[in-house]
């Protein structure tokens, strides 16, 4: 997998040639077919050495995968998707009309988070990405939830303070667990168990039994290997006083937009995944400081990388 500032290497899978694209279309305004191929240098001297015919055939194809995945990304994100593909679908612009829209910023932050190494440029503008995606993955899973009554916490290390308070304030909120209680008669270490946010619907009784989502958050593209980590029975056995009596719903939310050829067994061990398309899809109205960190973070970032495709 590609990390910026560097290009994805001549083997570079769809996803990761869309991205691309779509991050040259950004920077520059437009990109076709051909000069992403010539960008990478897919040519016979360093791509393969079976012949320019065989050369241009396998180039060919795997333009048109790149393509098809850039359309099926503008549909499922709805409004918002910041590029158009003109010429017979030959040409990514990118569509500045849309700099302002919240669901065109969202998309080119969980771009930049998934190509951007997050571990050490995480930071832009004194704001840290990783910790942005919990603040809208609980917006995201609220909004999903649909009904007016629908809340959401963030649990994550960005709300800060010791893990033993936010497990009780997280029992408070849903009227249910009982209060922290470790499973261990040994010091806590944990500093969030995997969970990052918390969405639900209550019921005005404040009795248990309701439907809750437990949702884990991953920038970069390394989150395939991780995907099994949230285990929400688990979580409770560890670290409440009492079940939950409706076992909670598994979530992941990544910034990638993840391979929708294995997407059934993603989810089968993810649980609901909101990937970057998901995510854009349920995100309309952001509290306007979430969106404002997200725009600061995103300008600093793409202007930073800007100089190494100029």
């Amino acid at each position: 997998m590609f990390k910026l500032p560097n290009p994805p290497s001549p083997k570079a899978d769809n996803r990761e040639l869309a991205d691309f694209a779509e991050l040259l279309s950004w920077l520059r305004g437009t990109i076709s077919e051909r000069e992403l191929i010539a960008y990478l240098g897919r040519n016979d001297d360093n791509y393969n050495n079976i012949g320019g015919e065989d050369s241009d055939d396998e180039n060919e194809q795997t333009l048109d995968e790149v393509m098809n995945e850039i359309e099926w990304r503008a549909e499922a994100c709805g409004s918002g998707y910041p590029f158009n593909l003109t010429d017979q679908g030959t040409v990514l612009h990118y569509n500045t009309p849309l700099d302002g829209n919240q669901r065109s910023l969202i998309y080119r932050y969980l771009l930049l988070s998934t190509r951007l190494n997050m571990k050490d440029h995480r930071v832009h503008a004194g704001i840290d990405g990783t910790l942005i995606l919990e603040c809208l993955a609980a917006h995201v899973l609220k909004n999903y939830l649909g009904n007016i009554k629908a809340r959401a916490i963030v649990f994550g290390t960005s709300v800060g303070g010791r893990f033993e308070d936010r497990v009780e304030n997280l029992c408070k909120n849903l009227c249910e667990g009982g209060g922290f209680q470790s499973l261990d008669n040994a010091p806590v270490q944990a500093s969030d168990d995997k969970l990052d946010t918390v969405a639900w619907i209550p019921f005005s009784d404040c009795q248990p039994g309701q439907l809750i989502i437990f949702g884990q958050c991953k920038t970069g593209t390394n989150w395939e290997e991780l995907k099994t980590q949230l285990q929400p029975i688990d979580f409770v056995k560890r670290w409440m006083r009492r079940p939950l009596i409706v076992d909670p719903i598994r979530a992941l939310c990544i910034s990638e937009a993840a391979d929708r050829a294995k997407w059934p067994s993603t989810c089968v061990s993810a649980g609901v995944l909101f990937d970057r398309c998901r995510i854009v899809d349920n995100c309309d109205g952001l509290e306007q400081k979430i969106e404002h960190e997200i725009r600061q973070w995103t300008t600093t970032a793409i202007s930073e990388i800007s100089s190494a495709f100029s």
